[in-house]
Parts: structure tokens; C-alpha cells; sequence
């Protein structure tokens, strides 16, 4: 393969503008190039024309496939169907990026991975908000060991009303209320502590937004070998709200309340600091609290790794085995949430 890559973005919807994300990224990565658009609405394929007036644009998908400048696809459609696409375009021969959450299940993550290794292609999941600014400086402190060894997570996110109608209100189509922020927060969480998984608590709640087949709230709590755990919620019931991350360590913790203008990447390229975040460390010399600012956010950094990969044998940025990982937690909780037991995350 030579650079640059000719690339397609397979969904282009106007929902927080993910299509033209996508795009952009592609097109702003100078070992790729965008070669095309698709989307089954033509009002949405005339928008990506206007927006990037050098590409083809298709509204059927098997022209994408027989499309010979494409070697990849990135596939930004809403979840469930995201295998049966993936599972296409790797008979066809491309590559593939798709977007979060990777799909409806474990067994579905499977089917992409083998038909990957089968086909001999690259299978990557577009978990970028690895990327988002408040996220690298978390990181950064935590493998400093300014707060010392990390025991406990929580992440929350969500708020109070019923969600806008769309198929992410369709638990068949979505996979749930977890799969809108979980796969975001679990990923963020499985970076974070790079170790085997030994149990997941899930507790789900349907009480009020009948009107939907998705739970109002969902929660996972993940206990990791180390002894370290994580509290995940997405909830429609957020009354009261907590603090985005709070994070203990043994010398100290993080505390980022969130709101810092971390999903400007509907907008542009790489995004500023937007934020800051409350860091308390403990030492001889007693209590320190410090406001930290956020990095700036550099997603376009994903696309570039991609085309590191495919060009010079680079590690794929998010392997569709590590994808796989976050949607057996999801579907841990889901079931622990049933059962009432604490279980066991696959592929752990």
C-alpha cells in the first residue's frame, strides 16, 4: 500500500456532525486522502459535497465496495449496523475504522475480528476521545505517580430528562443506554488501568421514559486484578449530578467536574485546552491542591496512527480486540443487572 491511502466515509448524518468529522480528519491526515462520501440520503451526500468539493459521493454502499481508490473505509452509522457493514467491506477488501460502540455484542465483535484476520485487514475502533484534553492530562498524572497507585474510578455523565427521538431510544438498535457514553467511559477506564478484569456489577433502571425501549439509567462497576475498581454511570435520571472523573490514588486524587468543551471535535480538527481539573496530592509536608489545565485535544492524532499502521507496521491505534473488551463489559453489566451476581467480563 502507498500513501496516500484513498479512504471513504461510509455515513453521513447530521447528528453532532460525526460524518464531517470523520472526513475532515481524513482529509487533514496527509498520508490519506478522501476519496468519497456515502449516506442513503441524498440531501446528506450533496451536504459532504459542498463541504469537500474533490470527493465522489455514493448512497448505495456496494458502490463503495466496488470503488477500487478505496483501501479504507470508516464506517459512521448508527451501532447495529455496524457489523453487517464491517463484515462487507472486509469481503470486499478494505480496511475498516468504525465508530463506537464497536456493536451489539460480543459475539457480533468476534464475527468483525475473525473476518478481519481472514481477510487480512485492519480492523480498528474509533475510540479517539483517548484523545479529548482532559482525558491525556488525566493520564499523564496518573503515570507521573503524583497521586500514587490508583484503587479507585468513578465516572458519571448524563443528566435529567428523556432522551431526543432517533433510533439511540431503540435498545435493539442502540444495544442499550450504556452503548450512548459507556463505551467512551469503559475505554477510558481499560487505558487507564491495563489489567485484567475479574468481575462487573451492573445495576439498570427503568422507572420514568416509557416512551423508549433504552434503560433510564445504567451503571457498571468494574472490578479490575489489581484490586483497583471502577464506577461507571450514563444515567436519564441525573436529578442531582456528580463530578465528571474522580479518581483516588494512595498519595492523592483527581477531581475534573467536566463541561471543559471536550467534544469540540464536531467542529474541528484538534481542539483546545478548554478546562482544568482539581488535582490534590499528600506528602511529607502535608495537603497540596493545584488546579491543572487540560492538554489540548488531539484527535486527529488516531488518524494518523492509523496510516502509521498501514504504511510503516505501526500498532493499530484501538485493535478491534481491545473494542471487543469494552463491549464485554457492557454486556456483563447488563447481565449482572438481571442476575443480581457479580460476572465475568469475556475476553478480559
Amino acid at each position: 500500500m502507498s500513501s496516500p491511502i484513498g479512504c471513504a466515509v461510509v455515513g453521513y448524518g447530521p447528528k453532532h456532525n460525526f460524518g464531517w468529522a470523520h472526513s475532515a480528519w481524513i482529509e487533514a491526515t496527509p498520508d490519506l486522502r478522501l476519496v468519497a462520501v456515502c449516506d442513503i440520503d441524498p440531501e446528506r451526500t450533496t451536504a459532504a459535497k459542498r463541504a469537500f468539493a474533490c470527493i465522489r459521493t455514493y448512497n448505495h454502499v456496494p458502490d463503495v465496495w466496488e470503488d477500487d481508490e478505496i483501501d479504507l473505509v470508516s464506517i459512521v452509522t448508527p451501532h447495529f449496523t455496524h457489523c453487517p457493514l464491517t463484515l462487507e467491506a472486509f469481503a470486499a477488501g478494505k480496511h475498516v475504522v468504525v465508530e463506537k460502540a464497536m456493536c451489539l455484542n460480543v459475539e457480533d465483535a468476534t464475527a468483525m475480528i475473525e473476518a478481519g484476520k481472514r481477510s487480512s485487514r485492519m480492523l480498528a475502533v474509533h475510540h479517539n476521545r483517548r484523545h479529548d484534553g482532559n482525558f491525556r492530562r488525566i493520564k499523564q498524572i496518573v503515570q507521573s505517580g503524583a497521586i500514587g497507585e490508583v484503587f479507585h474510578i468513578e465516572l458519571s455523565a448524563g443528566g435529567y430528562g428523556e432522551p431526543d427521538s432517533g433510533w439511540y431510544r431503540e435498545k435493539h438498535k442502540s444495544g442499550g443506554a450504556f452503548f450512548f457514553w459507556g463505551p467512551h467511559a469503559v475505554d477510558w477506564a481499560l487505558d487507564l488501568i491495563p489489567q485484567r478484569i475479574v468481575g462487573v456489577s451492573g445495576f439498570f433502571h427503568k422507572l420514568l421514559w416509557h416512551g423508549m425501549s433504552n434503560e433510564d439509567q445504567t451503571r457498571a462497576i468494574v472490578r479490575f486484578e489489581n484490586g483497583t475498581v471502577a464506577d461507571i454511570t450514563w444515567s436519564h435520571l441525573a436529578a442531582v449530578r456528580k463530578p465528571l472523573w474522580r479518581i483516588l490514588g494512595a498519595k492523592g486524587g483527581i477531581l475534573d467536574p467536566g463541561g471543559g468543551g471536550n467534544v469540540g471535535y464536531e467542529k474541528q480538527i484538534n481542539g483546545p485546552s478548554g478546562g482544568s481539573l482539581t488535582l490534590v496530592t499528600y506528602g511529607e509536608d502535608g495537603r497540596h491542591e493545584q488546579e491543572v489545565p487540560y492538554m489540548e485535544s488531539d484527535w486527529h492524532t488516531y488518524w494518523q496512527d492509523i496510516a502509521d499502521h498501514l504504511l510503516r507496521g505501526g500498532p493499530v491505534p484501538v485493535s478491534g480486540e481491545f473494542g471487543r473488551r469494552v463491549i464485554g463489559i457492557l454486556e456483563a453489566a447488563e447481565r449482572s443487572s438481571r442476575s443480581g451476581q457479580t460476572e465475568e467480563a469475556p475476553y478480559e
